[in-house]
């Protein structure tokens, strides 16, 4: 049986191709939703835990990192319906989707293991946070997200060379600046 695309002419393969790219960049912009969730709720966290270190006594301050949970139960009850919404997902989607899992599943490993490091791992997630989100403005040609992955770098380089309270700002700067900026420009250009 002959498939109707075995038939196309340059023309028309070019048009297919660039609405293929047009279709998987308004799928992956609807991802400031993940960049806006994620920003606030790790500058939360940081700046929580920050001021819990210098200005109470409270034993484990680093608790607040506990908003994380509810976090990622927002975030799969979205995917899951995002997912239903979109009627073909292209290579670039699941690229995308399992970038960012790959990135969570890091992001567990290293809460999981923290002790292992003293507890030092901001310096180690702000690096991580990098390359997807660098990839992700590649992806989408969008370049306040390839700012931020190459922001994201910096911050995890400075990162590495201060006190590990000041650690806590300089994430929740990272943050602003890698996440919450781009996403609501990336907001903004879904309108």
């Amino acid at each position: 049986m002959e498939n109707k695309n075995d038939n196309l002419n340059a023309q028309q393969s070019l048009e297919l191709i660039t609405n293929m790219i047009r279709e998987a960049k308004g799928n992956m912009q609807k991802s400031s939703f993940y960049f806006l969730l994620w920003g606030w709720t790790i500058v939360i966290a940081n700046l929580g835990v920050y001021i819990m270190l210098e200005f109470t006594t409270i034993g484990n301050p680093f608790i607040i990192f506990g908003i994380t949970i509810p976090a990622a139960i927002i975030s799969m009850i979205y995917g899951m319906n995002q997912g239903k919404k979109v009627i073909a997902p292209t290579i670039l989607n699941n690229i995308n989707k399992w970038m960012w899992i790959g990135f969570g599943i890091n992001c567990f490993i290293l809460v999981f293991f923290g002790g292992k490091t003293n507890w030092q791992i901001n310096p180690i997630i702000i690096t991580m946070c990098a390359a997807p989100t660098f990839l992700s403005g590649i992806m989408l040609r969008f370049k306040p997200l390839i700012v931020g992955g190459i922001l994201f770098w910096v911050f995890g380089i400075t990162s590495f060379m201060i006190d590990s309270k000041a650690q806590f700002l300089l994430a929740a700067v990272a943050l602003t600046v890698g996440y919450l900026i781009p996403g609501y420009m990336l907001k903004k250009s879904e309108a």
